[in-house]
């Protein structure tokens, strides 16, 4: 039988920044860690070769049996030696691997285990680039599992050895179709058992290993419901030596029907379910993506608490446990790998095929699972027809593991409306941000619009959408890139109900329940966060946003004082805030009753006057009671203001009387107005780009849509105004072909 032992303990640990031979490298000295472990925290950002050592010993009783090494997630490429010999490599961050090591492995010695991590930028291992941290580190378990000769296959894409996969009939029976992969003689068989979400047998079948397919048919099964009911169960196989159990693995699963419509979105079990979304990264302040059990159950707590009824696990896959709580409670995921840049090379194609059938076979049987994303902004340098083929590859590769599966996108606002990539996977989304990077809040509307008369027949929705908000800053009169938590509780307050309003939309996903890592990132006063999220990295702070989706999703009774961190006062009436899913609030100011109203989800109180000091603030509904204080002050507390060390360049500040628009930007030349695509058009032009910013040179491909000024307004802590002005200068000496 089957037994599996922890290999979390007693690493030693070394960052390799020069050259050596991996077969014959000892390390002699070392940190010593434990795992889960990633390097990537407190600000290193190292990203390159490093190795972690251990000393093996196993039990002699397993000796007639197999061995396997089992890794849960090592990022991004990883090589394993054991003893000096070469064992197995994976390319490929987020998924489980095996390599089994029975025929290297010296008994009654002690045997030395390397395993060299390594998270460079490779040319072919996605992602290749992204707005979140590429942690590096063996950063998920690591397990030994003994098995007797014969076992399910543990090397079959990463998966335990049987896959299933379930189906509604047109009768509304439920089909368990299951395909089993062993190591084992032709005259063994298979013993499959089928228990209810009660943990009553009501169904078995015993057959001949060489019957690698199989199918059950449950009469009238619950339905796993979403949050409403997620009812699941429990297949158990056998692998039998006549009467001989020698292996044995457990899977949960459900039954589910998903559908997807242009006209009204998505219905889980022929019941419309609007997608009331939260995305999340895996990461956690201080320990990166080194996470456990706890962490994952912190995230789910609070995606619990706020009401959400489905998670966009970005970017790519995440750890099993994550899953498995999606399937308890009931959260509808989109699933995706991470193919943020599309590689120019076979390699890079092949490696993405990979990691996404890993990612589907891995968790096929996840009734959660709804959408399978292939893509994510895959169009931020541009688009080409190479581009759309590749994804058009992938998307094909999905269907052909999962042929009634649903599969995803997500375009970025450059993506045009009758663009080849909005007509490729089943399920469309866009990642939005007007009235952060570009336009007004209320622009949304109107996009959407002129999107479904342009494309009636997509079913679309919005898959990103939110600001950054640093909490230590807060405005009376918030305003785009203020950075404030007012500022961000504003914009979700017009953006959300523009997305409800679009009632063919399958829904939207926040971006982001939770700050994350993003060592790119040096913005809003934080360094290598990116603030987007409704809660705060370390998952201690509920943001102001946070409880503005709250009163909209969740049924618990709740009321919250919003603004609570803006404490410090300088007007003698203020407008107070609060939010609550009752349907009438009242507020007290030092004890006394100021108003009773009623509302929905926003309540808005204003011209509340304050007293000199601290005033002490109560909300009130039904049995619900918040407290907050807000201090009257002589002047405005300069702390909460946030003041840019590298604003962005808005380029109206070089007009005057004498230059203005037309001066600086011709028609007929160009500048650094012009996109990047269309800047690659001209040699002269393209040149001086290669020439004087070489960084976005490096990265464009050709017709990417994204301006110049952008890209300037990107990497403001690196180019200075003055030196924009010589580049936009020497642009506009070269003129435009017609």
């Amino acid at each position: 039988m089957r037994k599996i032992y922890s290999m979390n303990s007693e690493w030693m640990f070394k960052k390799l920044e020069f050259e050596m031979d991996e077969s014959n490298y000892i390390l002699e000295q070392g940190e010593r860690v434990d795992l889960p472990h990633t390097w990537n925290t407190n600000n290193d950002r190292y990203r390159g070769l490093t190795l972690y050592q251990k000393v093996v010993s196993i039990n002699s009783e397993h000796k007639e049996g197999e061995l396997y090494l089992e890794f849960l997630g090592a990022n991004s490429v990883c090589k394993v030696y054991l003893n000096g010999t070469f064992i197995g490599e994976h390319r490929g961050g987020y998924s489980t691997f095996r390599f089994c090591i029975t025929d290297k492995y010296i008994w009654d010695k002690e045997n030395l285990l390397q395993v060299y991590v390594d998270n460079a930028t490779t040319k072919d291992v996605s992602p290749l680039g992204g707005d979140f941290t590429i942690y590096g580190g063996l950063y998920r378990d690591v397990n030994l599992i003994c098995t007797s000769k014969a076992h399910f296959d543990l090397c079959y894409w990463g998966t335990k050895g049987v896959l299933i996969h379930t189906e509604m009939d047109k009768n509304k029976s439920g089909v368990v179709q299951i395909e089993s992969h062993t190591v084992a003689s032709e005259d063994m068989e298979i013993v499959y058992e089928i228990y209810s979400q009660n943990k009553q047998l009501i169904s078995s079948k015993r057959v001949s290993v060489r019957k690698d397919k199989i199918s059950f048919l449950i009469q009238s099964p619950e339905l796993w419901k979403g949050i409403e009911s997620p009812a699941l169960y429990l297949l158990k196989a056998y692998l039998m030596k006549d009467s001989e159990i020698t292996d044995q693995i457990e899977l949960h699963f459900g039954f589910r029907e998903c559908k997807l419509t242009a006209d009204k979105g998505f219905f889980l079990n022929e019941k419309h379910l609007f997608i009331q979304g939260v995305a999340k990264h895996q990461d956690f302040e201080g320990i990166g993506n080194a996470i456990s059990k706890i962490h994952m159950d912190k995230d789910m707590e609070l995606i619990k608490e706020i009401g959400a009824n489905s998670v966009r696990l970005s970017h790519y896959q995440h750890d099993q446990y994550m899953y498995d709580l999606c399937d308890k409670e009931g959260m509808v995921v989109w699933a995706e790998i991470p193919m943020l840049s599309m590689p120019d090379n076979s390699e890079g194609l092949q490696n993405a095929e990979n990691q996404l059938k890993e990612l589907i076979l891995q968790n096929i049987h996840h009734p959660s699972i709804c959408f399978w994303g292939v893509q994510n902004e895959i169009a931020m340098n541009g688009e080409s027809i190479s581009m759309y083929q590749k994804v058009e590859h992938l998307n094909s590769i999905a269907h052909q593991v999962l042929p009634n599966g649903i599969t995803a996108s997500a375009n970025m606002y450059y993506v045009k409306n009758n663009s080849q990539l909005n007509f490729i996977t089943d399920m469309l989304g866009y990642n939005l941000y007007y009235g952060w990077y570009y336009g007004n809040i209320d622009d949304l509307s109107e996009w959407i619009e002129q999107f479904h008369r342009d494309n009636p027949q997509i079913a679309l929705g919005i898959s990103e959408y939110g600001v950054d908000s640093n909490l230590k800053f807060h405005s009376e009169d918030p305003k785009i890139k203020d950075y404030s938590e007012e500022y961000q509780a504003l914009y979700h307050e017009i953006t959300y109900p523009i997305i409800c309003n679009h009632t063919f939309m399958w829904g939207s996903y926040a971006w982001n329940m939770f700050d994350f890592g993003s060592d790119i990132r040096h913005e809003g006063g934080t360094i290598g966060k990116n603030c987007k999220g409704l809660v705060s990295f370390d998952r201690e702070t509920r943001k102001d946003s946070f409880y503005y989706y709250k009163a909209n999703w969740s049924q618990e009774p709740f009321i919250q004082i919003a603004n609570k961190r803006f404490v410090n006062r300088a007007k003698s009436e203020i407008d107070i805030k609060i939010y609550s899913n009752q349907t009438q609030v009242s507020l007290y100011v030092n004890g006394k009753n100021i108003s009773t109203i009623n509302g929905d989800k926003v309540f808005r109180f204003n011209n509340v006057r304050l007293e000199k000091g601290e005033n002490e603030i109560t909300a009130t509904a039904g049995d619900c009671m918040d407290k907050a204080v807000f201090v009257l002050c002589d002047a405005p507390d300069k702390s909460y203001i946030f003041v840019d060390p590298n604003p962005e360049v808005n380029v109206k500040n070089w007009f005057t009387q004498k230059t203005g628009e037309a001066d600086l930007f011709p028609e007929n030349c160009y500048s650094v107005m012009d996109t990047l695509g269309d800047l690659m058009q001209n040699e002269e032009a393209w040149n001086l780009v290669k020439e004087m910013v070489p960084k976005a040179a490096a990265r464009a491909i050709p017709g990417a849509p994204v301006t110049l000024i952008w890209v300037f307004n990107k990497m403001s802590g690196v180019y200075k105004e003055d030196y924009i002005k010589e580049v936009n200068s020497r642009l506009t000496l070269i003129h435009k072909k017609k």
